[in-house]
């Protein structure tokens, strides 16, 4: 299947610089050029504590144009905090380029399954307007927030009236949600995405059989000889 590439998020350059620094997400102030690989967005990310996710290591390679990093996973590990933003001394926003980045690896169908999740998302909004949370953000709080929160959610009626607070004033907006998703190419994108993750599964469920069978016969059972390198204790 050919990539879906939107030319605006993704435009057509030689280098993944130049594609961050063209893309419709990136501000002209962006200082990506302007890098010394200081390691302050890294020391400021809530994510690269717990995992070992760096955004500096990531500019570096975007800098480098080292398109093995549109295969990594640490590219998916940012939950778009800015604190990398906000600390860089040269304005460079490594949040913006994971963001990029993100795009160009969907659009060459690279962890197109991890959008599975909101692609239920999309599809309750589209069905049900803005005005209710979808199912999987329900579960997702309650998992999060504990049987509290859910049940002030099944409550909240009784508990507005006890407070002296109105009705909420709930509308229908799916009619107004589903045309904003037509026009801006929602299903037409969504369909694509689904088409891939489907193509995947179908890959790793063949390979994943196929290296069962290479096990049992007793033919392929070599050491591969890609070793991880590691990564020095306390490195930015």
């Amino acid at each position: 299947m050919m990539p879906y590439v939107n030319e605006f998020d993704t435009p057509e350059c030689k280098t993944l610089a130049e594609t961050a620094k063209k893309s419709i997400r990136t501000p002209e102030s962006m200082g990506l050029d302007r890098c010394i690989q200081c390691g302050a967005c890294t020391a400021s990310c809530p994510a690269a504590r717990f995992t070992d996710y760096s955004p500096r290591q990531i500019v570096k390679k975007v800098l480098e144009n080292d398109r093995s990093v549109l295969e990594s996973e640490m590219i998916w590990s940012c939950f778009y905090c800015y604190s990398c933003n906000v600390r860089c001394p040269r304005n460079n926003s490594p949040v913006t380029i994971v963001q990029v980045l993100r795009q160009i690896a969907i659009n060459e169908g690279i962890g197109v399954e991890k959008l599975a999740y909101f692609l239920e998302i999309g599809e309750y909004l589209a069905e049900n307007g803005a005005s209710k949370v979808p199912g999987a953000g329900v579960k997702n709080m309650e998992r999060d927030l504990g049987e509290r929160w859910i049940g002030m959610k099944r409550n909240l009626e009784p508990i507005r009236s006890e407070l002296g607070l109105s009705a909420r004033d709930v509308r229908n907006t799916n009619g107004e949600v589903q045309a904003i998703l037509e026009s801006t190419g929602y299903f037409e994108r969504e369909k694509w995405i689904k088409a891939r993750i489907q193509e995947k599964r179908i890959h790793g469920f063949l390979t994943t059989d196929r290296v069962e069978n290479e096990k049992k016969s007793g033919e392929f059972g070599f050491e591969s000889d890609r070793e991880y390198t590691g990564q020095q204790a306390l490195t930015v």
